[in-house]
């Protein structure tokens, strides 16, 4: 009995919809999908941050998030982002659904169960979204249709700034044969990206998509930086202190230091990066990738990403000097490079999975072709399994996570199961004790929480948000000069601090 392509194709639909639905309430235990998270605040909330010149992020996720009301409900929100996460394989069977056979079908199945587009699929996050823009751009150029393949892009772009650098890696791949679909391509993709750069220049933040580049190249130089989780230890490290520098520059400038003190240092952390980029599931660094993936079972879809990676791999090299396996090779280049230059993350590289996996259907399954990803595939798995990366995720960050939000919901009980978690799965850290602090005060032991404080700022001493906690702490078990001391330590670290203390500091003024 034969099906028809778009019968079978329903069907790869319907079973990747049940995975998801599975796969939304198993992570629910672990992290509560009602609440908003670390980056997703940053990039769904607003583009802007005080003090910084422009975009401080990329602004196509806010204004996704704007014109859906996806704001209106987080859950609500976290089920487009998933279903957004089937459109690359729409795209894949629109590309390569006239030729028949079971790779194809393997392909846009591998797609669609890709344990990344899943698990990301989550989150209100640009990773989805910019993924589903890629793989739009090549359906467009395997169709000719360079202009919208190309403005395409332009607005990934506005999604994920690091794909800035596909037109420029493009030209090296297309100057010989495709130059004027270069300039087609990369001249819509400006007509996208242009309004945004034209908008930060004007506001004095530079011919930039974003100001966090800077920062994030920063990153890119120290291990430390990049094993440290957003919270109290990293508001301590990112600290601008008495810089006269503000915003992004001073990054850029920390960057630029860093990198000119000893350039072979940084060119090797570089390489070791880059294999970050090849590990299977890769790093999180916010987000506990592996962990997340290994709880919710999606790990075992993980040999479909490495069908993607290694075949896709060998489809770059196959004889044929197609305009969009050029651009799709320069998607991939550009994932590898931006591991290079600033870090790798399990949500970077699922921005380009679509290109491998339109690479991988461009490859006729035969020995002959399939041969040639049996060495990258091996190269992979050897990478993922014996090569230790040094910036990975801090082991129990999803607990505390979750607890934070638990904590700001009111929900004290179930906030202490997952610190408790954090802690006895190895989460050690200012951010442990802070939120255990704010926990017992809450709980009416406030004598308790001001000796936890007291730990987290022995671990961060130069955080102002610890300084800020420590100094309510101090004013609620009755040491009002030290309070007011606290207060003042808070303000000069981060004067926006001033209003939210301003009861303690007026009434130091008025002793």
């Amino acid at each position: 009995m034969r099906f028809s392509k778009p019968a079978i194709f329903i069907a790869i639909i319907l079973c990747a919809i049940g995975i998801r639905i599975w796969a939304f309430h198993s992570i629910d235990s672990f992290l509560p999908v009602e609440g908003l998270y670390v980056d997703e605040v940053t990039y769904s909330m607003s583009p802007f941050t005080t003090g910084v010149k422009g975009f401080s992020r990329p602004p196509g996720m806010f204004m996704f998030t704007m014109l859906l009301h996806l704001l209106d409900s987080i859950i609500y929100s976290r089920i487009i982002i998933s279903l957004l996460s089937l459109l690359p394989a729409l795209a894949l069977y629109l590309a390569f659904g006239k030729r028949a056979g079971t790779w194809v079908y393997l392909c846009i199945l591998g797609l669609i169960i890709s344990p990344f587009m899943i698990l990301f699929g989550f989150q209100l996050l640009p990773a989805v979204p910019a993924a589903s823009l890629i793989a739009f751009s090549l359906l467009a150029l395997k169709n000719e249709k360079t202009a919208a393949a190309g403005f395409l892009a332009g607005i990934a772009i506005l999604f994920r700034a690091e794909l800035l650098l596909v037109p420029f890696i493009l030209l090296a791949f297309s100057f010989r044969y495709h130059l004027r679909k270069w300039l087609l391509f990369t001249s819509f993709a400006a007509i996208a990206v242009l309004p945004v750069i034209i908008l930060n220049l004007s506001a004095g933040a530079g011919p930039v998509i974003a100001s966090n580049g800077g920062e994030n190249l920063w990153l890119g130089t120290d291990w430390t930086l990049l094993t440290t989780p957003p919270g109290t230890e990293f508001e301590e490290l990112v600290s601008t202190g008495s810089s006269r520098s503000g915003g992004d520059t001073v990054f850029m400038e920390r960057a630029i230091t860093s990198i000119s003190r000893s350039p072979l240092e940084w060119l090797s952390m570089g390489g070791r990066k880059l294999l970050g980029f090849f590990t299977l599931p890769g790093p999180g660094r916010n987000f506990e990738t592996g962990w997340l993936l290994q709880k919710t079972w999606l790990i075992i879809l993980l040999p479909f990403t490495l069908l993607a990676m290694s075949a896709g791999i060998a489809g770059v090299f196959i004889r044929d000097r197609s305009f969009w396996r050029c651009v799709a090779t320069a998607f991939i280049c550009s994932g590898m490079a931006t591991a290079f230059i600033f870090f790798p993350s399990a949500r970077f590289r699922c921005v380009i999975l679509p290109a491998f996996w339109f690479l991988s259907a461009s490859v006729i399954p035969k020995w002959k072709t399939m041969r040639r990803a049996i060495i990258p595939a091996v190269t992979i798995t050897i990478i993922s399994l014996l090569v230790t990366y040094h910036g990975m995720e801090r082991s129990g960050l999803t607990s505390i996570l979750a607890a934070e939000y638990l904590l700001d919901s009111g929900r004290l009980n179930e906030s202490a199961d997952y610190l408790t978690d954090a802690e006895e799965r190895g989460y050690s850290g200012a951010d442990l004790f802070n939120l255990r602090g704010a926990l017992v005060s809450l709980s009416g032991n406030p004598a308790e929480g001001l000796l936890e404080f007291e730990k987290a700022l022995g671990i961060a001493p130069e955080s102002p948000t610890l300084w800020k906690n420590y100094s309510v702490s101090l004013w609620v078990n009755a040491r009002y000069e030290d309070s007011i001391e606290a207060a003042r330590r808070a303000v000069d670290l981060n004067p926006l601090l001033r209003e939210q203390l301003r009861p303690i500091l007026e009434h130091a003024v008025n002793l």
